[in-house]
C-alpha cells in the first residue's frame, strides 16, 4: 500500500489544525470554569457578609414618592354639619400644586383631610360647620326680608335677592325665625313663604 507524500503531507496538516482547535477549545473552556468558579466564590464571600443570596431574586426598587402633575385632578368634599349634606367639586391642579407629595399637599391643605392621593387624583375630605349651598336662608336686612345662600366653605353667606316686605308686619314668631336666620330647602318654599307673608 503506497501512500503518497501529498496524503501524508495533507494528513499531517489536518492533525494540526485538528490539534490546534481541540487545544483552543479546551483552553476557552478551562477559562470560563474559572471564571464560573470566582465568580461563585465572590458570592460565598458576599454571602458570608450577609449582603446577597445565592438566589436571583431581583433586588427591591428604591420606590419614588409619587407627585402630583398638571395632569392631577383635585377633588374636594365637603360634609355639611348642619344639613348633613355633601358636596364634591373638581378642579385640576394649580400652579403652586404641581410636583408636591402626598406630605406637602397635607401641608398645603392643613384643613383637609386626604382620603385618596396618587399622580393623578387627590381627593380631599373636609367637615364644614354650616349649611350647603343649596339652602336659602330667610334674615332680615334693613327692615325688610331678605333672601341669603351659603357659601361653599361655609364661612358666611350672599345676598341673593332683597324683597320689600317689611317684617315689622309679620308675626312675632316669624320674625323671631327671620332674626335667627330661617333655613329652607327649595327656592319653592321661599316663593311660598313669601307669597303668604306679602298677602
Amino acid at each position: 500500500m503506497y501512500i503518497s507524500r501529498k496524503s501524508v503531507f495533507v494528513g499531517v496538516v489536518a492533525l494540526m489544525i485538528l490539534g490546534m482547535v481541540m487545544g483552543y477549545s479546551y483552553t476557552l473552556l478551562t477559562e470560563m470554569f474559572e471564571e464560573e468558579e470566582r465568580i461563585a466564590d465572590e458570592r460565598a464571600q458576599v454571602n458570608k457578609a450577609g449582603a446577597l443570596s445565592d438566589s436571583f431574586e431581583p433586588l427591591a426598587t428604591v420606590k419614588q414618592p409619587q407627585t402630583t402633575s398638571q395632569e392631577t385632578t383635585f377633588i374636594f368634599e365637603r360634609m355639611y354639619k348642619l344639613c348633613g349634606h355633601n358636596s364634591i367639586t373638581y378642579r385640576s391642579a394649580m400652579a403652586e400644586e404641581v410636583g408636591l407629595s402626598r406630605e406637602q399637599i397635607e401641608s398645603v391643605h392643613s384643613s383637609w383631610a386626604i382620603k385618596e392621593f396618587s399622580p393623578s387624583i387627590v381627593w380631599l375630605y373636609g367637615e364644614v360647620d354650616g349649611y350647603c349651598p343649596n339652602h336659602y336662608i330667610i334674615k332680615e336686612k334693613d327692615g325688610c326680608i331678605a333672601i341669603y345662600r351659603p357659601l361653599e366653605n361655609g364661612q358666611g353667606v350672599y345676598l341673593v335677592y332683597q324683597t320689600n316686605i317689611d317684617t315689622a308686619f309679620l308675626s312675632a314668631d316669624v320674625q323671631e325665625r327671620i332674626k335667627e336666620g330661617w333655613v329652607v330647602d327649595s327656592l319653592e318654599q321661599v316663593e311660598q313663604l313669601m307669597e303668604s307673608w306679602d298677602s
